[in-house]
């Protein structure tokens, strides 16, 4: 670490006197330099055609002094360990609650499946024969309205005419159905519909 102890003075009056770190007290030396000889910018804010001004410095003197210039002393061995105990703390704090969020997250995803399963199972169990629209009994994840499309996990296969049920991740009414998913992870409800007859399926409409 290095300090100067640093004295400016303008015509023998003193303007400036200070001991700190070199680059901070540098720079304030300057600063303080400038004020009393550069003209301040209200001076030249004010100014009208045609007049003029000046501003003589004097004669300034800079006293500048080295107190110190050493490495910082060393930190005992029991505040380095302490210090990095803790950071370790709270890496390990973080990586938890991380790992906390991840599950959770999974956790959700699998109860938002589930729920929609349920109402698939539900739609397939009281419908007899034909067909009827999706958004009849599949509603919205984040509110109990219509679904106008499904979340997929993985994008549906050009001309698919069936409706992979393990693939819905998600449900989304007209209102909430500007998140931020990437339209080829959907599918709209509209072109969606429970067959009832012969073997179970959701039938998507081309």
């Amino acid at each position: 670490m290095k300090k100067l102890r640093i004295e400016v003075t303008l015509d023998n009056k003193v303007v400036f006197s200070k001991e700190d770190v070199f680059c901070s007290v540098m720079f304030e030396a300057q600063r303080a330099m400038q004020q009393h000889i550069w003209p301040g910018w209200q001076e030249f804010d004010n100014l009208q055609e045609g007049q003029k001004g000046q501003k003589v410095g004097g004669i300034v003197r800079v006293s500048y002094e080295c107190t110190m210039n050493r490495r910082r002393p060393k930190r005992a061995p029991d505040v380095i360990a302490a210090e990095k105990a803790q950071r370790d703390a709270k890496r390990q704090q973080a990586k938890l609650a991380t790992e906390k969020w991840r599950q959770e997250a999974e956790q959700r995803r699998l109860n938002l499946r589930q729920r929609i399963k349920s109402q698939v199972d539900h739609a397939f169990a009281v419908g007899k024969s034909g067909t009827e629209p999706a958004a009849k009994y599949i509603t919205c994840q984040h509110c109990d309205a219509p679904a106008v499309c499904l979340v997929l996990s993985r994008a549906l296969t050009p001309g698919a005419c069936v409706l992979d049920e393990d693939s819905i991740d998600g449900a989304l009414c007209a209102e909430h159905s500007n998140y931020g998913i990437s339209r080829a992870e959907r599918v709209s409800c509209s072109r969606l519909e429970f067959l009832y007859d012969g073997v179970r399926q959701i039938a998507i409409k081309l």
